[in-house]
């Protein structure tokens, strides 16, 4: 059987026995071409709220956008927003990178699209790109959990706020959702390190977030002390979602109030991209290719999602092609000294984990969600574009034929290999 998986923005084929195989992918595939007639159906159709046009009517708008890291159709979102944000008395856009670099050539494009709208629509507009470390941002409070919140000034001035929001399972707060484009997507560093602390603790993992529709899964630190923030930012003015679900083909959207968005696309998420599943000896995890493997840092994402896909003393396969950022390690030097160096520590195998916990910096929870992994199974084998040396220093092991891997598990008798495609939009739960 021979399986084609996405690797950077081309693609690698793979052969495995269909009886040696379980290739676990989301549920539902991609609507492809139906993306405007989806959000235009959201848009006129809005949960709790009123419509966009008739919320925004005369007031300062705060219109939050995610940055170019979300692979999602931003230019079609902005464009159907714009349409119905032309009444507002001013839109000031911004682009939420969060702790991401700010003046990407992606983050770039986005910003023209929301021009081009804009000027089509005649809006009276501003849009800026968010940078956590700019020295013009202003305190808002301080959480329950000693978050202290300093975030754009322009959310002290807006009267209604508007987010454009793509959802997926997150590997510690739970989910991606609207309440991120606040923190960590318009605060400071010092803000969102504060908050991305709260990762370290057992509570923060994907399928838990305090507005999940199951009682029982409504516990994550990192998410509580998130929704705090927003509150803080947003002092009781309305905030209104454009909710979507799928990369640049969706397959879900819902517009409306914060709350009711978040939870139906939760359920969504649930329905699509979860999965119950025995653990094996022999996975192999494909993050989905660009913009999921651009970067390690990146494609940890996907290995933490399936990780309890994984037996103790088991062997994964990670693909991918980590062909961006800085040195293809990291999207920054900064991201890349506390969570690649974190990793290079002199330590056996089962004691990775709670070295790195000590001192936390802001990009080491990544560091310590891989070594808890690295640290219970016996191998992690990377097929990569990066140097042999870098990738055996983190104590993983490189091969430069993937298939040779596969070859060598079948005859050591694999029963079954786990395979997960788009893993870093997975979330994988035991049977």
């Amino acid at each position: 059987m021979k399986i084609n998986l996405p690797y950077g923005k081309k693609s690698i084929i793979l052969t495995i026995p269909e009886d040696k195989v379980q290739i676990i992918k989301p549920k539902v595939s991609s609507s492809s071409g139906e993306n405007k007639k989806l959000l235009e159906e959201a848009m006129n159709n809005p949960l709790g709220t009123r419509k966009l046009e008739d919320l925004v009517k005369g007031k300062k708008v705060c219109a939050l956008i995610e940055d170019g890291t979300r692979g999602q159709p931003h230019a079609q979102e902005i464009e159907i927003s714009c349409k119905r944000l032309k009444e507002a008395d001013f839109v000031q856009f911004i682009i939420t990178t969060g702790s991401h670099e700010p003046q990407t050539q992606e983050n770039l494009k986005i910003a023209g699209y929301i021009r081009k709208s804009s000027e089509a629509y005649h809006l009276r507009y501003n849009v800026i790109i968010h940078d956590c470390e700019d020295k013009q941002l202003v305190e808002v409070g301080t959480t329950s959990r000693g978050t202290r919140v300093v975030a754009e000034r322009f959310t002290q001035e807006a009267e209604v706020f508007f987010i454009i929001a793509n959802m997926k399972n997150h590997y510690f707060a739970g989910y991606c959702n609207a309440v991120k484009n606040f923190l960590p997507g318009v605060c400071s560093f010092e803000t969102i390190e504060q908050n991305h602390k709260l990762a370290l603790e057992e509570d923060a993992t994907f399928g838990q977030h305090p507005w999940h529709p199951d009682p029982a899964r409504r516990q994550n630190s990192v998410s509580e002390d998130m929704i705090e923030a927003m509150n803080l930012i947003t002092r009781g003015k309305p905030i209104c979602v454009l909710g979507t679900i799928g990369s640049k083909d969706l397959i879900w959207a819902a517009f409306g109030e914060i709350n009711r968005v978040t939870t139906e696309g939760i359920k969504v998420i649930d329905q699509t991209t979860s999965f119950r599943i025995q653990p094996s000896d022999f996975v192999i995890v494909c993050p989905g290719g660009h913009p999921e493997d651009e970067t390690l840092y990146t494609a940890q994402r996907g290995l933490d999602l399936v990780k309890n896909a994984i037996r103790d003393g088991g062997e994964v396969l990670l693909i991918a092609s980590c062909h961006g950022g800085y040195m293809g390690l990291a999207p920054s030097e900064k991201a890349k000294k506390f969570f690649y160096d974190s990793l290079l520590i002199n330590k056996p195998r089962g004691k990775l984990a709670p070295e790195i916990k000590k001192n936390y910096r802001l990009f080491k929870q990544k560091a310590y969600k891989m070594a808890e992994v690295i640290d219970r199974v016996n191998k992690i084998w990377l097929y990569s574009e990066l140097e042999e040396e870098a990738i055996r220093k983190i104590h993983l092991y490189p091969t430069p034929d993937p298939q040779r891997i596969i070859n060598h598990w079948l005859k050591r008798k694999a029963n079954q290999i786990l395979l997960f495609e788009n893993a870093n939009k997975l979330a994988i739960y035991v049977a």
